[in-house]
């Protein structure tokens, strides 16, 4: 009598931290003929699986990936994987990018390709308003009185991050634009991550979390500058500079941006009579930065 159920191996287990034996919850898990699922509340996880010799994977944002050779063979098989911290996983999230396929967290990315065309002399969020989940307003408000909400949540529930230092008020969560005022001028790009992210940062990441990479080593920059000039209506007039060593033989960069904006505003009392400025020092040692 042939056994239909024969040629198939339930691969089962559970994914834990190495250090503090907690369970993690969705962690990817894969086998190497495209077979995969993620672990539930308690860290577990269930593949069936024809028999054959695969590897398989077990990665987890934040932690070093693993893999295991199995051989799947008949009788069900229970494989526990202790994952390690990688101390500075935490930081390439944050402060880089998530990536396509590597990171499990739906995201946008805004080239600066298009903060030049688009942006402007507005507030640094409206640009993303053609992001999906997204919305960004003035508020008919000045400058710097833009607010914006990711998937419903207002904006003391999303995470904002200028390479990788969260920038939200420690009180109310909020983001008071008008402190980074100019910061467009030196944004490099922007990702847009939407809903919960792994983070050891304490961040208010409920609606989601925007990342802001500033021009600079990373960015590959190179060396020279920029001088803008900016007019519009309502007495509106803008005077940017920015300047940029980029990557040095030895390592090192520095940036500098500033600008002058002034206008009467389309709202009354809503005029605009600022100084920005921005200086960043880098130096790259080995994979630090």
């Amino acid at each position: 009598m042939f056994d239909g159920y024969s040629q198939n191996t339930i691969l089962s287990g559970r994914v834990k931290d190495s250090q503090t034996g907690e369970s993690l919850i969705g962690a990817n898990v894969v086998l190497s003929n495209g077979k995969g699922t993620v672990t539930d509340f308690g860290g577990m996880y269930s593949i069936t699986s024809e028999n054959g010799n695969f590897v398989l994977t077990v990665s987890y944002v934040g932690y070093q990936p693993q893999t295991q050779n199995v051989v799947l063979s008949g009788p069900d098989q229970f494989i526990e994987f202790m994952m390690k911290t990688k101390s500075l996983a935490e930081v390439e999230i944050v402060a880089n990018f998530a990536q396509t396929r590597e990171t499990p967290v739906a995201f946008t990315n805004i080239p600066s390709a298009k903060l030049n065309e688009e942006l402007g002399s507005r507030d640094l969020p409206m640009v993303l308003n053609s992001t999906p989940g997204v919305y960004a307003t003035e508020q008919g408000g000045g400058s710097g009185d833009s607010r914006i909400s990711i998937r419903g949540f207002s904006q003391r529930n999303v995470a904002v991050l200028v390479d990788g230092i969260p920038v939200n008020d420690m009180e109310n969560g909020l983001v008071y634009w008008s402190n980074w005022d100019g910061l467009g001028d030196v944004t490099n790009a922007m990702q847009v991550q939407r809903g919960l992210g792994a983070s050891k940062l304490a961040i208010a990441s409920v609606g989601g979390t925007i990342n802001i990479i500033t021009k600079g080593i990373e960015s590959k920059a190179r060396p020279g500058g920029v001088i803008r000039q900016e007019t519009g209506s309502d007495g509106f007039n803008k005077t940017s500079l920015f300047l940029t060593t980029g990557r040095t033989k030895k390592g090192w960069g520095i940036t500098i941006a500033g600008s002058r904006k002034t206008g009467d505003g389309w709202v009354d009392k809503t005029f605009t009579d600022a100084y920005s400025y921005f200086f960043k020092f880098e130096k790259a040692a080995g994979s630090h930065l």
